[in-house]
């Protein structure tokens, strides 16, 4: 019978060919065209094509043992780790780092009893030494942080929000704190404990960054002898108003880069002129300026306590002159 059909393998599909060679490479046996009880295993058209080396996994019935013989597969990570980020930080000087947004984001602080003070539209909780914060802005958020039995030394953080993961940050003292003194009391009015006089001047800032006037304050334009200086190259103030309250009034600013390059608000650098007694700063809405860019700065003060205001020094060349 079979030398009745010499033509045979000429009238074989090239398809049916292909998918032969296949079969015979994995080991599996190979029937006869007669039998049409096998389903034959697709072959891509890529294969036929020529466009493309076939892998293992395009071939149903193809397993990792032909694969070994052909093509090595390498492995791909599973997952991607993203670890917590130390910062140095100092009490008074102010830090930039990024964060994320729609996210949770912690903050574990070296404090016992850490408390935050920020006008930011931002969702703070604090859970033993660690801050745990979220915004669904981009703005910069600019926050402080201290213990809450020594508000008098806090840490200054500016958070700019990022579409990146979840950000655990961990803040490391450059120096240890010094131990909480007798002179602290002096610094808060009579009558009230040091966490809640902060509570009132961080509402008070609120408020004036929402552009409401605090519970308690009169509004009145500044005098020219009320206005603000801020010891940094390449700022300009200008004066605004003055909010009178019980014990202490808000002075409100203007601050502009004039220099050529971004810059950051140095808070610490910028006191009301005059012989009250500046206690808090406060730039709004954010720290960093572009060139010619303009913020708002919110000042608190209070009269000097007379323990510390020292009569002045005649001056030796003052008198040579009269």
């Amino acid at each position: 019978m079979h030398g009745h059909h010499p033509s045979l393998p000429q009238r074989l599909h090239p398809l049916t060919c292909a998918v032969c060679l296949i079969l015979a490479g994995t080991g599996s046996p190979i029937l006869a065209e007669e039998d049409p009880g096998i389903a034959l295993p697709p072959v891509p058209d890529t294969l036929i094509d020529g466009t493309r080396d076939l892998q293992s996994d395009q071939v149903p019935g193809v397993g990792s043992g032909a694969a070994g013989k052909g093509h090595s597969t390498l492995a791909q990570p599973s997952h991607l780790e993203v670890g917590p980020v130390t910062l140095n930080v100092t009490p008074g000087v102010n830090v930039l780092v990024e964060i994320a947004i729609d996210q949770l984001n912690r903050i574990l602080t070296p404090f016992p009893n850490p408390q935050v003070r920020t006008v930011a539209e931002a969702s703070t909780s604090v859970d033993g030494s660690a801050v745990y914060l979220a915004t669904s802005s981009e703005v910069p958020i600019t926050l402080f942080i201290s213990d809450a039995s020594d508000p008098n030394h806090a840490l200054s953080l500016t958070l700019a929000p990022r579409r990146i993961p979840p950000r655990e940050l961990r803040l490391v003292l450059t120096d240890p704190l010094p131990l909480p003194s007798q002179t602290a009391s002096a610094t808060v009015p009579p009558g009230a404990s040091a966490p809640e006089y902060v509570e009132r001047l961080t509402e008070a800032m609120r408020a004036l960054a929402r552009e409401e006037l605090p519970e308690g304050y009169r509004l009145r334009p500044a005098r020219p002898d009320e206005s603000v200086d801020c010891v940094q190259d390449g700022l300009e103030t200008r004066r605004g108003q003055v909010l009178e309250g019980q014990d202490v009034a808000l002075v409100t600013a203007l601050v502009r880069n004039v220099s050529a390059a971004r810059l950051e608000i140095e808070e610490r650098a910028c006191r009301a002129q005059g012989e009250d007694e500046t206690v808090a700063v406060a730039a709004w809405p954010q720290v960093w300026l572009e060139p010619g860019e303009m913020v708002e700065l919110y000042l608190a003060v209070r009269p000097t306590p007379p323990e510390r205001v020292h009569p002045p020094r005649p001056s030796l060349l003052g008198a040579e002159r009269r």
